[in-house]
């Protein structure tokens, strides 16, 4: 198999992660809905950024926040001031970024266990940089007692931020650290990078022009760039906005927007295998390590608007038919790849 560039591959990490964070970013805002009247949510999302920050540093592990954070702000956002923006939106995410300056101490550790005691360290203080965003938004933008959640009216506002932000905060990081945990004892490759010698495909070369590949390339192509189009279209038609006094909101479609991101995904894999295949060099190890997490990401998606869909009572029937033929188009990836890698081990024989 063909060895995949550090720099290529950090980049694929990067976008992967930021999205599958946003995707359980969302899913965690429907099941806390109610609970967090002010904003906020218990899950964690924030194992995507503490991935990546183990994995590859503070520098992507940041950018995959801001990622993540731009995403957010691209559905819809409630905006009071230029700072309140920033720290309700862009910055928490990133913030838990800064976690990376501990990936020496991780990487030294010798242990399955001590790695995931500096996963928990790191947890804390990722959770704890974002509390901290959180928090001053709170006391310099929503410190007003007439809003306070649970009938904490008469509370210091100080004290009130404090309490309403480590309610969800406080679960998240034991959450998160639980997981992280759990993936480090018993798959750490998913979050250290190991030295791989690379492995030949057993043909090292193609004599003649891969149909297969060549018919997975136009599906790609063809199928991402009418998904692109169409629902960019559809996603920049959806915009709505609204003045509430000195406060400005927006609405963008959260479905349009992330079927348009993945659509482009699929657009470039699709030139990318398209040329890969003309040249005879197509790898379908790597074409398959890249779309099986687009895929899921998108099933985690669609599975989270259907709960939102049950919740608000509403038709989930469009949820249930992206579901089906997401799995469907994942089942059709696993049994292509299958497929030919028992063909090319039956050639190298």
């Amino acid at each position: 198999m063909k060895k995949i560039p550090n720099s290529t591959a950090m980049i694929c990490e990067v976008g992967i992660f930021a999205a599958i964070g946003y995707v359980l970013d969302e899913l965690q805002g429907i099941l806390s809905k109610g609970l967090f009247i002010n904003g906020g949510s218990i899950g964690f999302a924030m194992i995507a950024v503490l991935i990546i920050a183990f994995r590859r540093g503070w520098l992507p592990a940041i950018l995959t926040g801001l990622i993540m954070g731009a995403l957010d702000l691209a559905t819809s956002a409630y905006i009071l001031h230029p700072a309140q923006l920033l720290l309700d939106y862009v910055f928490p995410y990133a913030f838990v970024g800064f976690v990376g300056f501990l990936k020496p101490f991780f990487d030294k550790a010798e242990t399955k266990q001590m790695k995931a005691v500096w996963l928990v360290i790191g947890t804390i203080i990722g959770g704890m940089l974002k509390f901290v965003s959180h928090f001053l938004a709170g006391i310099l933008f929503w410190a007003d007692p007439e809003n306070f959640a649970w009938n904490l009216n008469s509370m210091n506002p100080y004290l009130y931020c404090f309490i309403y932000n480590i309610a969800f905060i406080g679960p998240s990081i034991i959450l998160t650290s639980g997981i992280l945990s759990v993936v480090c004892i018993n798959a750490p490759q998913i979050i250290t990078i190991h030295a791989v010698k690379p492995v030949k495909d057993p043909v090292p070369g193609v004599t003649k022009l891969d149909i297969y590949s060549l018919v997975e390339s136009i599906i790609y192509l063809g199928g991402g760039t009418f998904t692109f189009i169409y629902f960019l279209i559809k996603y920049i038609l959806s915009f709505g906005d609204y003045h509430d006094g000195a406060a400005y909101g927006y609405d963008f479609d959260p479905d349009c927007m992330i079927i348009f991101i993945l659509g482009f995904m699929f657009f470039v894999m699709g030139i990318n295998t398209l040329f890969a295949t003309i040249k005879k060099k197509h790898n379908i190890t790597i074409s398959f390590i890249v779309s099986v997490p687009l895929l899921s990401a998108s099933l985690v998606y669609a599975t989270s608007r259907l709960i939102r869909m049950y919740r608000k009572e509403k038709d989930p029937t469009t949820y249930w038919i992206w579901l089906g033929i997401g799995l469907a188009t994942l089942l059709i990836a696993i049994v292509f790849y299958i497929y030919k890698r028992m063909k090319l081990k039956k050639m190298g024989d």
